[in-house]
């Protein structure tokens, strides 16, 4: 049994993507209108190559299609500029390397979009993995450290 690493193409895998990444991260977080079901629905397509998820393969299949194990999802800040706004992994895959895999891509794909910046906030208890991961501290917010990667 291997993991599968997708760009999210379609609404059901991408609302799937969602539910895991509010889970983890608190259902305020779908209150912020950058980061509701309505606003990365519009980011589908043009922006699929950041919509980034992990899952069993074969796929784990539950009512509705494919549950993620781990996504990376951003969003276009500025022409130059994005932001890796959700990122979670179900805690039964964690330690694996699954997350790290997808910010690589989700850096890979970024660069080929033609940014040339990411730029994110991350919790203390992450701080040392986006470290890992080539980010590196540029401020720090409201107990939040501001991670930035150029690309």
């Amino acid at each position: 049994m291997g993991i599968e690493y997708r760009e999210i193409t379609d609404e059901a895998l991408l609302h799937a993507a969602l539910e895991l990444c509010y889970s983890i991260l608190g259902e305020n977080t779908r209150e912020n209108e950058l980061y509701s079901p309505s606003a990365f629905v519009e980011r589908l397509g043009e922006y699929s190559p950041i919509l980034l998820c992990a899952c069993d393969a074969p796929p784990l299949v539950r009512v509705g299609g494919e549950r993620p194990i781990a996504a990376v999802l951003g969003r276009p800040e500025s022409a130059d500029s994005l932001v890796m706004g959700l990122v979670a992994c179900d805690e039964a895959y964690r330690r694996r390397g699954i997350t790290r895999e997808l910010v690589r891509r989700f850096d890979e794909n970024a660069k080929s979009l033609g940014f040339k910046y990411i730029t994110l906030g991350a919790a203390d208890d992450a701080w040392g993995f986006y470290e890992k991961c080539g980010y590196s501290a540029i401020a720090e917010v409201h107990e939040q450290k501001i991670f930035q990667k150029v690309l």
